[in-house]
């Protein structure tokens, strides 16, 4: 009877072990693609700043290059419209960025909760099996001169 509460508590330990085991997986999982995505828009971000520079390199070249005031005018129109738009266009990605972040610490939290979980019931069905062993040793009879 007893070693049939043993194998049903190794039971329900064991699955909740690899309940909790295949949540921290996933959740890992989860971690890697947020830092693939936020890796992906850093490298969005550079390469838009890049863009960018070289945009208005060329508007101030053809600043430099204006004959008249009119043109100038509408040069530092074009060039003020461009900045601002440039300037919403990385505060965009800047927070896509901050939320990827911030989403990837709070599951970096939640996976050491669930290897604080896992470790815990590793135990636990390391205690089950050492008490199933013991009362299995205490249970054998023991025989003088065999062996």
């Amino acid at each position: 009877m007893a070693y049939a509460l043993f194998a049903q508590r190794k039971i329900q330990v064991t699955g909740q072990l690899n309940s909790v085991s295949l949540q921290q997986t996933q959740r890992s999982n989860e971690q890697y693609l947020l830092a693939t995505d936020t890796l992906s828009l850093n490298q969005q971000l550079t390469n838009m700043t890049a863009s960018q520079s070289l945009e208005l390199s060329k508007l101030y070249a053809e600043l430099s290059s204006a004959n008249d005031e009119a043109q100038r005018n509408s040069i530092n129109a074009k060039i003020n419209s461009k900045q601002e738009a440039f300037k919403a266009e990385q505060a965009q990605i800047s927070n896509k960025i901050y939320l990827a972040e911030v989403k990837e610490q709070s599951i970096e939290m939640e996976v050491k909760r669930l290897d604080t979980q896992v470790t815990a019931l590793q135990k636990q069905l390391e205690a089950i099996e050492q008490a199933e062993s013991s009362a299995i040793d205490r249970a054998t009879p023991k025989f003088k001169g065999v062996g």
